[in-house]
């Protein structure tokens, strides 16, 4: 009798491992949980400047910016806002095109975080597009993923049409910041 309910507590066991495998839930030794440093998300608008203005087909630029970022919510509980200087210079297009560029984020607290990323822009429905995935490389929260997302919101026509003459030199639109930790 008790080789039967050893073996039947086996095969329960198995089955267990078996249906919490299927689900992704069997336990695979320690993990490191991803954490959400920062994310600011209402009221966040940025400014880029292109010089010289964006053109259909994509040129050297250099590009120019500023970041605000009113609320945040933190890991860090004295961390709730920033501000940001942004510049980066490469080929840009009204159409397409990215760029390495760098933003430099100033929290109230005083500390700093400096962002490298690729900026890629597009033109979606007329409005200027750009989405930046980086990575923190000095400062407060160095080592995190940083992901951005922003919109112009212009006149659906105008941008189109700047890029034809005299050129797109800039615009202003809501943003999200969020900084992640991914490591292991």
């Amino acid at each position: 009798m008790p080789t039967r309910i050893t073996s039947v507590r086996t095969a329960v066991c198995a089955a267990v491992i078996a249906l919490l495998c299927s689900l992704g839930l069997a336990y695979a030794g320690p993990a490191h949980a991803i954490a959400q440093d920062v994310i600011c998300s209402i009221g966040g608008t940025n400014t880029l400047a292109f010089s010289p203005k964006l053109r259909l087909a994509e040129q050297a630029v250099t590009m120019t910016g500023t970041g605000t970022y009113p609320t945040c919510v933190s890991s860090d509980p004295d961390i709730s806002s920033g501000t940001s200087t942004i510049s980066g210079h490469g080929s840009l297009g009204c159409l397409s095109g990215s760029m390495p560029a760098t933003e430099t984020v100033t929290w109230n607290t005083g500390e700093t975080s400096t962002i490298s990323y690729t900026l890629t822009l597009n033109l979606v429905a007329g409005q200027s597009a750009f989405a930046v995935v980086g990575t923190v490389t000095a400062g407060r929260f160095a080592g995190d993923t940083v992901t951005s997302e922003g919109l112009t919101l212009h006149n659906p026509i105008k941008p189109l049409l700047d890029c034809l003459a005299p050129g797109y030199g800039g615009s202003t639109g809501p943003t999200v910041l969020t900084f992640t930790d991914l490591r292991p």
